[in-house]
């Protein structure tokens, strides 16, 4: 949970969303999330959204920061921060700018790191330089060296 340590989430969560109770729609916060029970829809949130262990989304996830400690079925997009605990079960594809992933995690589906320069902000004279450097090709060598293995293990 090293995600929500320096931004005091806890003292922030505007919307709590209990072990017993299930949601269905669209779930939207100006604030910050907690989900210990079931939702099913979209999930909308400025701020923060924490699933819980016990947590159910089957939900697509957009906000600011994330913390998976449960289960997710759907796209997550983060504009920050994504993290993932060792509990952490995650279906679908994310896209952001930071993630961290526990060892443990089960995660299935694709990932786009957003940030740094993308293709759409290259400038046209960017491109042809790299265009430059990725078409830059070095020719094998035609015989192959031979390294003895006994130069390797005396000394």
């Amino acid at each position: 949970m090293s995600l929500f340590k320096n931004d005091r989430i806890s003292d922030n969560l505007d919307t709590i969303i209990g072990s017993k109770t299930i949601f269905e729609g669209v779930l939207t916060s100006n604030g910050s999330i907690c989900i210990e029970g079931t939702v099913k829809g979209k999930v909308e949130c400025k701020g923060s959204v924490v699933v819980g262990k016990e947590g159910r989304v089957k939900a697509d996830i957009i906000a600011e920061n994330a913390l998976i400690s449960g289960q997710v079925n759907g796209s997550i997009k983060i504009r920050n921060k994504l993290e993932i605990t060792s509990t952490g079960k995650v279906k679908g594809n994310i896209e952001t700018s930071s993630l961290v992933i526990a060892e443990g995690v089960i995660f299935e589906g694709s990932c786009h790191m957003i940030g740094g320069k993308s293709a759409a902000s290259i400038s046209p004279a960017d491109s042809k330089n790299i265009l430059k450097q990725s078409t830059k090709i070095e020719q094998a060598p035609t015989k192959p060296q031979i390294v003895e293995a006994s130069s390797c293990s005396r000394q």
